[in-house]
């Protein structure tokens, strides 16, 4: 230990030295024999505590005393005569203690040090409390178990608008802002809190002022060494910027930030509301439109998304101009709109309303910017009939709407149970087709073509069916449509040209004599870039030539760009590939475009060959087309003959091919070959 020995007297020093030398062999003792010399020292050397010769008599040693304040973070003790004495308040003030030095001895040094680094250890930990209490940006308050203020920090003052005076040591709750609620809140708080519980409160006090603010309080129990409880610290946190920050974001949450309408959320809770009002009055009538702007993607698409967002705005803003004050409406999402009708007296003004939003409201044009624009809207209606819940409801006006837009848009549709058994059949076989991919569920059925007039078989088509785990086969014309809105006719699309091709080259080298294959393409297929790299690649795999592929296109696949689609014909009969028209008659092409088409056959739909002995209209549809697709220099293939009559017919009408269950139903691969070899012997 290194001890620095303030006396000025020199025996004293001699004597002290001495006898702590005898006792321990663990002190260094350095001399100042002066305070000059003593302060240069302490600012020099690491000492661990300083002894002071004390005489109460001499002003020179009480201005170095007052000093050495400044060096309280070690233990100073003052070493006495017998005959002199040392005010307590003086003690208390420098932390320090006396000895007296007739009585030194080197164990009560020790013990009076431990003391007084203790004390000094104590006294700097209140000192950082201090400044952090009197500094802190939080409320905070120190309560004795009494209840009484002991402290208050600068923040409270300022928050709850008080003087020191009006609130120190005094019962927290006779504080001048604590109202009589507020009183009972602190007092239970308290209350527990001295069970050794931390609680939170929050809790509303009145400034002088008058204004009102909420405050986050947390209480905490201080115990001493003994767990005995000393204080309670009271911490709290000013709520009213929280909150109106809550309240900001609540209403974010739950509005629409471009039109400032209430969002689907919102949407949700106020048909909940009213669902539950209804459920105690019969009459209590609720419907839900949901709106979808038909245009609204392609001015997104076509002037970009700042004139989609003006459009937003000013449909919404139309809407709100033009609907009761009482119809609560809502932004969904993009070109979506709900409208909630409440307390209604008949339903039939729900689909009124539909009428007027497209044929008044939304008929009128738009004007943005320089352009104008008409919009109309597919519009699902649905009730509420006392026993769904609010989702539901929602769910059910969606599920009308995606059916107005499949019927032609600028319409509406009212909701029945039916559409949505439909909607969950069509997720489940959408599902049922993803999982086919892997399993390798997809299968292709053939079905020969034979020359009317010689009555040989000159080709076959092949037909894409999904081997369905419980309802068997399915046909295409049920799976198509998912397959082209999932994206997954691409990768079938591809797996079916060229197993179409393998098993026409097997045909082949089992020795049947046709000419072809037929593949039937779909719209995503056909407007594909890499098409034609993926048709010769089946080609070539198969060891085909290009002649022996047939391609079959309907018309609203050729209709959809017709420059474009007249390009991709040509290349196909640059390289040998033979174009059909399928399902002709079905569609609306003019015929000055038909002529335009680069194809070499027609093949007519089997809905008019079914018709065609006992129906005139068939007949004659039947016959203009054999007779058009002969003028254009075209072959034709009749679908569906299944009577001998039919196929009498068609040959004295001059048909060149047909297919059909007369000659044989869609068969697998196998028996398609099995049959193929009867056919010919």
């Amino acid at each position: 230990m290194h001890i620095l020995l303030i006396e000025d007297d020199a025996k004293d020093y001699l004597e002290i030295r001495q006898l702590l030398d005898q006792q321990s062999s663990q002190v260094t003792i350095d001399w100042a024999p002066n305070y000059e010399i003593n302060s240069q020292q302490i600012e020099q050397g690491q000492y661990d505590m300083l002894l002071v010769g004390y005489r109460a008599t001499q002003t020179q040693q009480q201005k170095f005393l007052d000093d050495l304040e400044n060096y309280i973070t070690i233990p100073i003790i003052l070493l006495t005569k017998d005959y002199e004495s040392i005010d307590a308040k003086f003690i208390e003030r420098y932390h320090t203690h006396f000895l007296r030095k007739e009585q030194l001895t080197w164990s009560q040094l020790q013990q009076t040090y431990y003391h007084l680094s203790h004390s000094i250890s104590s006294h700097d930990k209140i000192k950082v409390f201090q400044t952090i209490f009197d500094n802190a940006f939080e409320f905070m308050w120190l309560i004795n178990p009494d209840g009484i203020l002991y402290e208050i920090n600068t923040a409270a003052l300022n928050l709850s608008g008080s003087q020191t005076s009006e609130v120190l040591k005094k019962p927290i709750w006779d504080s001048p802002w604590a109202s009589q609620k507020t009183q009972l809140k602190l007092k239970t708080a308290l209350s527990i809190t001295a069970n050794g519980k931390f609680i939170r409160h929050e809790i509303e006090i009145q400034k002088l002022s008058g204004k009102s603010i909420i405050l986050a309080f947390l209480f905490t129990p201080l115990y001493d060494s003994e767990h005995k409880l000393v204080w309670f610290l009271v911490e709290g946190r000013d709520l009213c910027e929280r909150k109106a920050l809550e309240q900001q974001l609540d209403y974010t949450n739950l509005h629409d930030q471009l039109t400032g309408l209430p969002n689907r959320h919102l949407f949700l809770e106020y048909l909940e509301q009213a669902i539950s009002r209804s459920a105690t009055n019969k009459n209590h009538l609720i419907a839900i439109l949901f709106i979808y702007l038909d245009r609204f993607s392609l001015i997104n698409g076509s002037l970009g998304h700042d004139m989609g967002d003006w459009l937003i705005m000013e449909i919404s803003q139309r809407l709100q101009d033009n609907l009761p004050e009482e119809y609560f409406l809502a932004r969904f999402n993009g070109g979506k709109f709900l409208i909630l009708l409440e307390d209604i007296e008949d339903l039939s003004i729900a689909n009124q309303l539909a009428i007027d939003i497209n044929k008044e409201i939304l008929s009128t044009p738009f004007s943005l910017d320089s352009y104008s624009t008409v919009n109309s809207a597919s519009i699902g209606i649905a009730y509420h009939t006392k026993q769904e819940d609010a989702s539901t409801v929602l769910r059910n006006a969606d599920i009308a709407m995606q059916r107005a837009k499949s019927k032609g848009k600028s319409c509406y549709v009212v909701f029945n149970r039916g559409m949505y058994d439909q909607t969950i059949s069509r997720l489940q076989i959408e599902t049922d087709l993803h999982q086919a991919i892997n399993k390798k569920d997809f299968v292709l059925l053939y079905q020969p073509q034979l020359e009317l007039a010689t009555g040989e078989m000159i080709g076959i088509e092949s037909l894409i069916h999904f081997r369905h785990p419980n309802n068997g086969l399915i046909s295409s014309i049920n799976f198509i449509p998912l397959l082209e809105e999932t994206g997954l006719i691409v990768p079938i699309g591809e797996w079916s040209l060229d197993t179409a091709c393998k098993q026409l080259k097997n045909y082949l080298n089992a020795g049947l004599a046709i000419d072809h294959i037929s593949v039937n393409l779909s719209v995503h297929q056909f407007c594909n870039k890499q098409l034609l790299e993926i048709i010769i690649e089946a080609i070539e795999k198969s060891e085909l030539n290009p002649e022996h592929l047939e391609l079959e296109l309907t018309e609203s696949i050729l209709l959809e760009d017709i420059n474009s689609a007249i390009r991709t014909l040509k290349l196909f009969k640059k390289i040998g590939i033979r174009i059909t028209i399928d399902n002709f008659g079905t569609g609306y092409s003019p015929l000055t475009y038909l002529k335009r088409f680069p194809i070499d056959q027609i093949k007519i739909d089997s809905s008019f060959i079914k018709g065609v002995i006992s129906s005139p209209e068939d007949t004659a549809i039947t016959v203009a087309t054999i007779e058009m697709a002969h003028a254009l220099g075209l072959t034709v293939v009749a679908n569906g003959v299944s009577t001998e009559e039919q196929r009498d017919f068609l040959l004295d009408q001059g048909c060149d091919f047909a297919q059909g269950d007369l000659y044989t139903p869609l068969l697998e691969d196998e028996d398609m070959l099995k049959w193929g070899v009867a056919f010919t012997k």
